[in-house]
């Protein structure tokens, strides 16, 4: 099973929309997938067709302290969706209050990870929907997922906005003893600009290998298809959206097998 969480700090950056869409991609490619919505927002909920706060049992519940009498196990919380092969663990509003209620207690940016190491899913990829920013709910996915996708938008400051995620996942790895797998994705790419072409070869040019060749292109299916609450794959399955995120599954699959030369956050 193959955790990933696709994170950045910086909120509109297709982080949702991916999560959404790839995972949709890769049920499509007939892998049993999850999707575990860890922002307040709850957008990932909402973009697959969910109202957040129909639910009573959420991944809230599932972050709870051990004596806890609102605490769930993961397998207690996750719905179907329309989508075949495709789940969710979905969240709500209430999820905001988890920064504060976590806060003090011991082991807490573990208590996904174990959550989800007790629970055995029959799952081949879970993908974890992170918040925009570096609270408890982004370290508890960093902490659980081995792979981290981080969306980049290709603007001027795509690059200076990613350092301070960088540096977190450095103390992670000195602190915590936890070192994902590290990939970069371009996201609502608009290819006709000089700027475009110049952020894209300073981003291939720090992550190597590390970048996906895909690109995600400024697509307005990707956006309709949210608001519609269903994957673009479903939506419209010739647009340009669809077409990305289906190519950007089989790079993913492929990396089942191929690992990249390039290592990052090596201290020397």
């Amino acid at each position: 099973m193959r955790i990933i969480a696709i994170a950045n700090q910086k909120g509109g950056v297709a982080k949702t929309t991916t999560c959404i869409n790839l995972g949709a991609s890769l049920a499509y490619h007939a892998r049993q997938v999850l999707i575990i919505d860890m922002d307040p927002q709850a957008h990932s909920t909402l973009g697959l067709g969910f109202e957040p706060n129909e639910f009573d049992k959420t991944i809230l519940n599932v972050l709870e302290p051990p004596r806890s009498p609102y605490r769930l196990e993961l397998k207690d919380v996750i719905v179907p969706t329309r989508t075949p092969n495709l789940y969710l663990a979905p969240a709500n509003i209430d999820l905001a209050g988890a920064e504060y209620r976590l806060i003090d207690k011991l082991g807490r940016e573990d208590f996904l990870n174990n959550s989800i190491q007790r629970a055995n899913l029959p799952f081949d990829y879970i993908l974890i929907d992170c918040p925009p920013s570096l609270g408890i709910l982004t370290i508890n996915a960093l902490k659980a997922c081995r792979e981290v996708i981080i969306t980049i938008q290709p603007h001027y400051f795509a690059l200076r906005g990613i350092e301070e995620f960088m540096e977190t996942l450095e103390l992670m790895r000195e602190n915590l003893k936890h070192d994902p797998e590290v990939y970069v994705l371009i996201t609502i790419a608009d290819t006709r600009t000089n700027l475009y072409r110049e952020v894209i070869e300073e981003v291939r040019e720090y992550f190597g290998d590390r970048m996906f060749e895909t690109i995600i292109h400024r697509n307005i299916a990707l956006a309709e298809a949210t608001s519609h609450g269903v994957p673009v794959i479903e939506y419209e399955p010739t647009s340009t959206g669809a077409q990305n995120y289906l190519a950007l599954a089989k790079e993913v699959i492929r990396l089942e097998k191929e690992k990249p030369k390039k290592r990052l956050f090596r201290k020397t």
